[in-house]
């Protein structure tokens, strides 16, 4: 192959692949005929103290079970040390029942920045003090000032889709 065959093929190859990755074909969401998997990801950075941020919202459709990780200051990163400082999640049914979910278990000791930790929860409705409905996910900042760090926060969950919520909000 000479120079400009070489060229060529590798022009080819590059638009092609510049055009699979630009249209996927698929949502980032999985289904089946009563569920459907779904991830969000926001960063955080300037929610104002006391204020909330309705992250996933399902209603009318109830949520199964969820994954859910943030990235918080704390004290100590070690494993089981301590809550996060600054963000707490909500899960629950908005207006109806809404319960904090993140303590100093959900602490992974991981981190990778100085007071900057990771925190994983995973939550199934009706289970271990969380609402039998679950519809909404919400971040609440219950620290003094606006979120200015890497505050991120992600979660996968199962939805069903077969069935809606009894008290709509």
């Amino acid at each position: 192959m000479n120079h400009q065959e070489y060229l060529m093929f590798f022009l080819v190859a590059f638009a092609l692949s510049a055009v699979a990755i630009a249209y996927p074909t698929k949502k980032a969401s999985a289904h089946s005929d009563d569920t459907q998997f779904i991830a969000e990801s926001s960063l955080l950075a300037g929610l104002a103290p006391s204020a909330v941020f309705p992250f996933i919202d399902t209603t009318p459709h109830k949520i199964a079970q969820a994954h859910i990780a943030i990235t918080d200051s704390a004290s100590d990163c070690h494993p089981g040390a301590t809550a996060p400082d600054n963000i707490k999640i909500l899960v629950g049914q908005a207006g109806v029942a809404l319960v904090s979910v993140m303590d100093k278990t959900t602490n992974t000791g991981i981190s990778t920045t100085p007071s900057q930790c990771v925190f994983h929860v995973t939550i199934n409705a009706g289970q271990a003090g969380v609402p039998a409905t679950v519809t909404d996910i919400v971040v609440l900042n219950g620290g003094s000032s606006a979120l200015t760090g890497i505050n991120t926060v992600t979660a996968s969950a199962t939805v069903r889709v077969d069935n809606f919520a009894s008290d709509s909000h």
